[in-house]
């Protein structure tokens, strides 16, 4: 599969510390990132076998290999991709955009996805800075999903945390639901559980009681289809934030959004680098 990711990166020493793209300390986004570009590398094509006899690797999972192109979108100034580490550097393109503000790249890495529809790529991703794939079926389950429920359809992972010690929530799913009213604003209808055979089990799908996710994957046709609407672009920031709309509003105004129940969350998911949700927990610090 020939996927292309466009991932929105930016950090700002004194952006007062809110998140921590806006804290001073510069090693847990170097960290995120790094991580993050690493588990791209390991689905893509760089898979072998050891052959024991004549100590020779030969190509391995070619199944699940992917051939994947990492554009890192920032603004030119703020970022930490100059302290990547050297192995790293070669992982990604960075593309340089000129926002009106650090807080819409968001906007940007749509439109840098946009701009390469002409490009015969499967998928088109779009992904945080901070969000790591380890599932090595994860985009073959995303193009299997649209393949079956049609291109009006897209399915979105369920992100979670990995306590790095014993917990009492060792495996946090952290995209619980919103508020009625504003679930309602993205998300029109409750709908149906749908269920659907996987590998001879039934897995169910909802749409999401939040729709955010912090990522999409698109087909070519997906991505077309939302271009061709009138709120393409359009800068709608009004769901938490910036980025958060970003990741989440357009596709919300455009697709039928669906995430796999939480029952079977595991199927399709996604890890948040680092415990900040832990730290919400009552009674538990991060």
């Amino acid at each position: 599969m020939r996927i292309l990711l466009a991932i929105v990166h930016y950090w700002d020493p004194s952006g007062g510390g809110r998140h921590q793209s806006l804290r001073a300390d510069p090693q847990p986004r170097i960290e995120a990132l790094q991580q993050q570009l690493l588990c791209l590398r390991r689905l893509g094509l760089a898979q072998s076998m050891l052959h024991m006899a004549d100590r020779a690797v030969y190509p391995a999972n070619e199944g699940y290999c992917n051939a994947i192109e990492v554009k890192v979108v920032t603004d030119g100034q703020h970022h930490v991709l100059d302290q990547l580490e050297a192995a790293y550097q070669d992982c990604y393109q960075e593309v340089v955009t000129q926002p009106a503000h650090g807080r819409l790249l968001g906007f940007e890495a749509q439109r840098v996805l946009a701009d390469a529809l002409a490009e015969p790529y499967d998928l088109y991703g779009y992904l945080e800075d901070d969000l790591l794939i380890h599932d090595p079926c994860f985009f073959q389950k995303i193009q299997w999903f649209t393949a079956l429920m049609g291109d009006s359809c897209l399915v979105l992972p369920q992100r979670l945390e990995f306590s790095p010690v014993p917990h009492r929530v060792d495996r946090f799913y952290i995209d619980g639901p919103i508020a009625e009213p504003d679930l309602r604003r993205l998300v029109p209808e409750a709908g149906p559980v749908r269920l659907v055979q996987w590998a001879g089990a039934q897995v169910p799908f909802e749409p999401p009681r939040n729709p955010h996710a912090g990522c999409f994957f698109l087909s070519r046709a997906q991505l077309a289809h939302w271009v061709a609407q009138p709120w393409w672009q359009d800068g709608d920031t009004s769901f938490i934030s910036p980025l958060e709309s970003a990741a989440t509003l357009g596709i919300a105004k455009t697709f039928a959004l669906f995430k796999p129940c939480l029952s079977h969350a595991a199927w399709l998911e996604l890890q948040h680098y680092g415990t900040s949700f832990h730290g919400l927990i009552q009674g538990a610090a991060a």
